[in-house]
């Protein structure tokens, strides 16, 4: 069953290369990044789709029929993946309530590597992508008791739900299990932790601060000042230079400007979709801005890259998770508290020079960040390498922060011992 996974599955009998080739040239084939550099809001027509939208193509607009059928689904993802987010909400909203069974490792796309985020550590080619050699893993030791559960005579008893997730929590300390079970997402015991932004120079108005600051201060971030022409081996790298080992080293060169906790008092896990509520001014009525959430410690002066959340501010109108309905609903992770449409008929473009509001998701994850670190937000209006913007290299994007524009960001989390 391993090898199958790394080598393939053994084709059909009788079936000649040729008869595959004329089989393909029948497909109604899309190009998906054209597709895609057409498309500025959710339902939007692209030529490329000849006049579909991408929800016509896409599962999550399925989610009550697939959860209907009770078909119980094996869900994998990597938290430094771009499937941590879908396969959390298909368990959530589409997945059978009995069998079905959510795995999410410390991967990168098609748990290739090991994605070794902490301090001191490096990244390194998974077991799963090695087990026609070695001929273990994580994986595949979780889809055979998957299948084993099913054809069991109670797959859906209470014991096996309580465990029907398992997830990797990264740079754990050695005394602390990386490997975790829970019975529904989010896991229990963890509690929403907000931290404001200070922007001044002493204390206790700068840093991230669980008390909201007392006065207004500003941050600075220019798109395009940064033009990242650092060779970077990030998330989106190796999704398709897959022997790359992910590497994010250098993003700290790049320039951000940034802000910092005090070191921790004792080790903080935070497991779930973290997410940052800002009041941003631009120069420019169309404006992306990028968060990145960091691991800084102050003894060494490096900072470990933990994960990343962009928006695009025209795309702001908020509505609470609990007005969702149909596909809205099923696309909402469980731990965000709001949603955005995307669509065409809710986009504003910025007026220049007035505050505005964004709240929107850092990509999932588990991670631990170990007593004496700090969390450190760093920012950027741009990164060219990994995503289209429409905004001028010229913009001049500002964070705000005081007792009128409370910025903040909010980790789920929980003290570990």
């Amino acid at each position: 069953l391993g090898a199958s996974f790394v080598a393939g599955f053994k084709g059909v009998k009788g079936v000649s290369k040729g008869l595959v080739k004329k089989a393909v040239a029948t497909h109604d084939t899309v190009d998906l990044a054209a597709c895609l550099r057409e498309m500025g809001h959710r339902d939007d027509t692209p030529p490329t789709l000849r006049g579909r939208k991408m929800d016509d193509c896409s599962p999550y607009t399925r989610a009550r029929e697939m959860r209907e059928s009770g078909v119980p689904l094996f869900l994998v993802a990597g938290w430094l993946d771009g499937s941590a987010r879908a396969s959390i909400n298909a368990f959530c909203h589409a997945a059978a309530v009995g069998g079905s069974r959510l795995l999410i490792g410390p991967w990168t796309h098609g748990g290739v590597q090991n994605a070794c985020l902490g301090p001191g550590q490096r990244s390194d080619f998974s077991s799963f992508h090695k087990v026609v050699k070695v001929g273990r893993s994580k994986l595949v030791a979780e889809v055979i008791r998957f299948f084993l559960d099913l054809a069991s005579d109670s797959p859906c008893s209470p014991e096996r739900q309580d465990k029907a997730i398992t997830y990797f929590t990264m740079n754990a300390p050695r005394a602390i299990p990386s490997w975790r079970t829970a019975g529904s997402w989010p896991p229990e015991g963890l509690e929403d932790r907000t931290l404001y932004f200070g922007f001044g120079d002493g204390e206790p108005e700068g840093g991230l601060s669980q008390s909201p600051p007392r006065r207004a201060s500003e941050l600075e971030v220019q798109a395009g000042q940064e033009g990242d022409p650092l060779k970077i081996n990030s998330r989106y790298h190796t999704m398709i230079f897959v022997g790359d080992l992910l590497n994010y080293k250098r993003l700290t060169r790049c320039g951000h400007p940034f802000v910092d906790s005090r070191p921790l008092d004792c080790h903080l896990e935070v497991t779930g979709t973290p997410y940052v509520d800002l009041w941003i001014v631009s120069s420019h009525p169309e404006t992306d801005i990028i968060v990145y959430l960091q691991d800084y410690d102050p003894t060494t002066g490096s900072a470990n890259y933990v994960s990343e959340g962009v928006f695009r501010a025209r795309h702001r109108k908020l509505y609470p998770a609990s007005s969702g309905e149909g596909h809205y609903k099923s696309s909402i992770p469980p731990d965000i508290p709001f949603f955005h449409t995307f669509d065409k008929a809710d986009a504003e473009l910025l007026e220049p020079g007035k505050p505005a509001r964004m709240v929107f998701e850092i990509m999932p994850t588990s991670y631990c960040f170990q007593r004496g670190s700090c969390i450190r937000v760093a920012f950027s209006g741009s990164d060219e390498r990994h995503y289209l913007h429409n905004t001028e290299e010229s913009t001049r994007i500002k964070v705000l922060c005081g007792p009128e524009h409370k910025s903040s960001i909010h980790l789920p989390a929980r003290a570990l011992q």
